[in-house]
């Protein structure tokens, strides 16, 4: 069964914090419920505690995924294991069972460095990053908890290239985030990446892409953070965007894939009308999903 949620970084960003829309959590939670979401990833706008984390769901929001940054590039596996209790108890007393993973050791999506300098793997690096991810997402099965490896701007693992190289040194425990509006600034096609990768995918975010934007910051080598402020970024159902979301959906269901389709963009709260843009989201996205009646 396909479940459709949200992320409050949609509010506040987790890699840019001048990018906040300064609402407390009972509100974020309150109009996500209202919009039609199931349920939310979590975030810098959450409660950390786990019991005030429970509370603020309640009965009406799951948490979707949580998210770990690795730094496997500069510690061992024990040393991450060790990084991740915390996190991992919280997943545990909130009922949550996916984490998601992005090496963050060397990155630059949250720096002022141009996008055209972010960090690559070596042929070498690849044998022991892949190793570790495996043996850490292992680790992580054997506590009832599902690893997916998110490719991310600015980080080693981001253009198609590196996803079909990640899956090939990773496996069977590491899985695949699949986010379309990643995937497409990173330069694939995003319905060719999926369909490569179907199997292994366990997670999977709907973002879109405006082109306009994106070409002026590819031209101009803007920062990430440039670029997210200068609207590269939107949710489904904006006409701007270009991301075919009925092709992946239908790929999804005919895949069987039975998980959460999260709702997620970079957005500056000043510029977007982040209400309007969740509920037209929610509907897009419930409509291809063949839910069209549990819309908001």
């Amino acid at each position: 069964m396909l479940r459709i949620a949200t992320t409050p970084a949609i509010w506040m960003n987790e890699d840019d914090t001048q990018l906040d829309a300064r609402v407390s959590a009972e509100s974020l939670l309150t109009e996500v419920a209202e919009f039609g979401y199931e349920g939310v990833e979590d975030g810098r706008a959450l409660p950390q505690d786990a019991a005030a984390l429970k509370d603020a769901l309640g009965d009406k929001l799951a948490l979707a995924a949580a998210y770990h940054g690795t730094n496997l590039l500069q510690l061992s596996v024990e040393e991450e294991r060790e990084a991740l209790k915390d996190v991992v108890e919280r997943m545990k007393l909130v009922g949550c069972t996916t984490l998601i993973l992005r090496e963050v050791s060397n990155a630059i999506f949250s720096s002022d460095v141009p996008m055209s300098k972010r960090p690559t793997l070596s042929a070498e690096d690849w044998d022991s990053f892949g190793l570790k991810l495996e043996q850490l997402a292992t680790a992580l099965a054997d506590q009832g908890i599902t690893a997916v490896y998110q490719p991310y701007a600015g980080t080693v693992v981001h253009t198609p290239e590196e996803v079909d190289k990640l899956m090939m040194e990773t496996g069977p425990n590491l899985f695949l985030l699949f986010d379309t509006a990643q995937v497409y600034v990173g330069g694939g096609e995003p319905t060719q990446v999926l369909t490569r990768h179907l199997p292994r995918v366990r997670h999977v975010h709907l973002g879109d892409v405006r082109v306009r934007p994106l070409t002026k910051a590819r031209m101009s080598d803007q920062t990430w953070k440039e670029a997210v402020r200068n609207g590269i970024f939107t949710l489904p159902g904006d006409k701007d965007g270009s991301v075919d979301f009925r092709t992946v959906v239908n790929l999804l269901t005919a895949s069987n894939y039975e998980g959460w389709l999260t709702v997620t963009a970079g957005l500056d709260p000043e510029r977007a009308n982040i209400a309007e843009a969740q509920r037209l989201a929610y509907r897009t996205v419930a409509s291809l999903a063949g839910r069209s009646q549990q819309a908001a």
